[in-house]
Parts: C-alpha cells; structure tokens; sequence
C-alpha cells in the first residue's frame, strides 16, 4: 500500500494533468480525475455563486483537468494530495524553483486578512514545511493552541445515565424499559458541567484526522501533545450536525478562528464557497485577492508620505446616489492621495497579458475610475493597471483627446511587478510616483 507521501504532486497555475500520466513520480488514476471531475459536477449543479467560480479553480479537459487560479491545496477521497502553486515569470525567465515560488506565495499569502468574509491570521503563518498541507496543518495548529493556552470551555451538557439516585428529571419511558426489574436505578437527564461540547468535539476530531494526515514530525509531535488536553472530550462521527450545535458566548470568541479551520478539514470546505463528498478537503486561495492584498500592502509600506486607501467606496458611478444599487459603487484596490493633492488611482489584475494586451472590460473600468473621480472634483493624475510581469505585451499608457488642447484627458497606464525580483520597493515606487 502507497504511503499518503508517494500520493502528492505538486502543480502550477493553468497546469493540465491527465489519466494514466505520471506527476512528480505518482500515477494519476482515472479514480483521481473520477474524483475532481465528480467535484465540477457538484458545483455547477448547485444554483449558487460558486457555480460560475469554480471553473476558476478547476475545470474539465478531455481526459484530465486544469487547475486555473486558485492555490493551495487539496485532496481527493482517493488519497491524491494536490499542491497548487502560483505561475509566476519575472524578467529573468519563469520560476522554476518550486522551493522559491512556495515561498514567495506564502510570503503574499501573510498580507490576507479577509478571504470570502473570514478574517484568518496568516502573520502567524510558519512556511518552514516541505509542502503547503503541512503549511496549513500547522496553521491550524497554531489556533488550536491559543484555544488551549485561553482556556478549554467547559460549559453545561445534557447527560442521561442510569444512577442509583435521583438527579435531574427521571425519563419515564427509559425508566420503564430499564428499570422495570430493578427499580433502585434511576433513569435521569441532567446537566453536568463538563469539556465535551460540540466546540471541543471538533477540534479533537480535526486533530485526530490530522494525525492520520501529517507525515511532519514537528506538527505530529503537536498534535499528539494537544490530543491529551482533550483526553475527556468525544470525537464526532457527524461533523455537520455537531458545527450546528456550536454556541460561542462572549468568552469565547476565540474559538472562532481554530472552528473555522475545523470547517475546512472536516465539512470539506474552503476559504472559497466550493464543497462537496468528492474531495477529502480543500485549502484554496483565489490568487487575484493574494496579489490584490500583497500589493496594496507593498504601496503602503513603501509610500509612507502618502494617504493610501485600499478597497474605497466613496463614489458612485451615478450620480443619483439614493436611488443606485450597491453593485455601482466604485471600488478601485488602491487610492493614493498625494500631499500636492494630486490621486492617483491603480487595480491590480492577476492575469498574464499576451499580446492583445488588456481586456476592454479592464480599460473600461479604469476609465470610470477616471471619469467619476474627476467628476467629484477630485485631481486624478492617472489610473494604473498593475499585472504580473509579461514579456508578451510592453508597457504603455492610454490617453483620451478632450474637446480642448489645454485641457488633458484620462492617462491609463500598464504597469508590471516582477514577482520575482529582490527590489520590490524600487518597482512599486516607479510604478507609482
């Protein structure tokens, strides 16, 4: 029998893999492309959000499937362990080094702080793991430990149990069907203040699964040391029905954290909407809020003297206000307000341009961006799309004529960040000043 470690492969962004081929020495079986294809299924099934999403993270091919943009991690019931990586070029050439495009998207991955509305602590995040499972197992076990340094919540469970006294109520129907006999038991349901709530049932249960999954000495030895803070705690066999039980009062908030990744590992869901039977569970990150965050903490840090907004909503793109729908509201990734009053406005795109460079959509979207800040009377010097680099399509900046020759018309600019470059700061301070 194959060991959970001669199952896993790693892949890239938009990287095909077939039936009956071999990845990284591992056979893909028609079960594991059974299995995924099974998940598309699932989804676009569903009448939800995730159904035009999930071709995002995933799609059929003849005989296979394609990962797009979504990374992390994930596995299939079949015991197939997929780690899916950024494709990332710089100048240089395309990252080649797995070891250093791990690090690079972990190092992109500690900007998160929201993805499809959880808020989860990457700074914490310890990237010194041989793969992204193990990364995220130690994330996990980096929550359950603050939820026991906190304090394991005890609080009151309903216990029915036959006694020899009389404790709580007596459950007639029971008592009759026990204790017809030998009428000295009691038949009670009472509460008893114990550790075995439904919040402590799944974080025992998540550990003794990741048990079975880790092949980390350092996250073994963790699990095994916490498993013994939970010693008098049951492990759930119905992961959905206990999640339902859960009742966090205000002294205990700090359980959500390590309850949200109990989700992902044990109800098979993601920090996406994705979900299903088909796969064993899925830590995925849609790249575009990775890139998105990594940069507008980068142009915070680096353009100190500068008023630096992320994710702003204080224009329309009408003007009737009351009446638009929140769907209108503008929403460019960063705004910087410079001290001369001057704006400049950028998004940032996870694509890789080829030679028709942007997509009309994008450009119409920056030049609302322009139009409607102009509008408010607000000086924009110039909107920015900001894309990983590409060798395909060059640099360039769009202009719009205006009715008068003094007067100058909307400036959209193409600008790339070299991922792979040691000089971030020389790259965005070009880019945006």
């Amino acid at each position: 029998m194959r060991t959970q470690k001669s199952r896993s492969i790693s892949i890239r962004e938009f990287q095909p893999i077939f039936a009956d081929k071999i990845v990284d020495g591992v056979h893909i079986t028609r079960q594991d492309i059974e299995e995924l294809k099974n998940y598309i299924d699932e989804q676009n099934s569903k009448k939800s959000d995730s159904q035009d999403a999930v071709h995002a993270f995933l799609k059929p091919i003849r005989n296979g499937v394609q990962a797009n943009n979504y990374v992390g991690v994930l596995q299939t019931n079949s015991g197939l362990t997929i780690e899916i990586l950024p494709k990332i070029y710089g100048k240089n050439g395309e990252g080649d080094n797995r070891a250093v495009v791990q690090q690079l998207f972990l190092k992109m991955l500690r900007t998160v702080r929201n993805i499809n509305g959880k808020t989860f602590k990457m700074t914490n995040l310890n990237a010194k793991r041989s793969n992204l499972l193990e990364v995220f197992i130690s994330m996990f076990l980096t929550e359950s430990d603050l939820v026991i340094k906190r304090g394991v919540k005890s609080s009151y469970v309903s216990v029915q149990s036959n006694e020899k006294f009389l404790k709580g109520k007596m459950l007639i129907t029971q008592q009759i069907r026990k204790n017809s006999i030998n009428q000295s038991y009691f038949y009670n349901e009472f509460d008893e203040f114990k550790a075995d709530s439904a919040e402590n049932q799944l974080i025992k249960t998540t550990l003794e699964l990741l048990l079975r999954k880790s092949k980390d000495n350092n996250n073994l030895r963790i699990i095994l040391e916490q498993l013994e803070y939970f010693e008098f705690v049951s492990a759930t066999t119905a992961p959905d029905q206990t999640f339902q039980k859960v009742q966090l009062g205000r002294n205990h908030k700090y359980y959500t954290q390590v309850l949200d990744w109990c989700m992902i590992f044990l109800s098979r869901k993601s920090f996406t909407s994705f979900c299903g039977p088909s796969l064993a569970f899925a830590v995925l990150f849609p790249m575009e809020e990775v890139f998105e965050s990594y940069i507008a903490l980068l142009v915070k840090q680096f353009l100190q003297h500068a008023d630096v907004s992320t994710q702003e909503r204080s224009h329309s793109l009408f003007d009737n206000t009351a009446e638009t729908k929140q769907e209108y509201r503008l929403r460019p990734d960063i705004v910087i307000r410079y001290k001369n009053t001057s704006v400049t406005i950028a998004d940032t795109k996870w694509k890789f341009l080829d030679g028709n460079g942007p997509s009309q959509a994008d450009l119409y979207q920056m030049y609302a961006y322009y139009t409607r800040y102009h509008h408010k009377e607000e000086e924009v010097d110039r909107v920015i799309l900001i894309y990983p680099y590409s060798g395909s399509y060059t640099e360039r900046e769009f202009r719009s004529l205006t009715p008068t020759p003094e007067e100058i018309g909307a400036k959209i600019q193409v600008k790339y960040v070299d991922l792979l470059s040691s000089d971030m700061q020389t790259q965005i301070l070009n880019i945006l000043e």
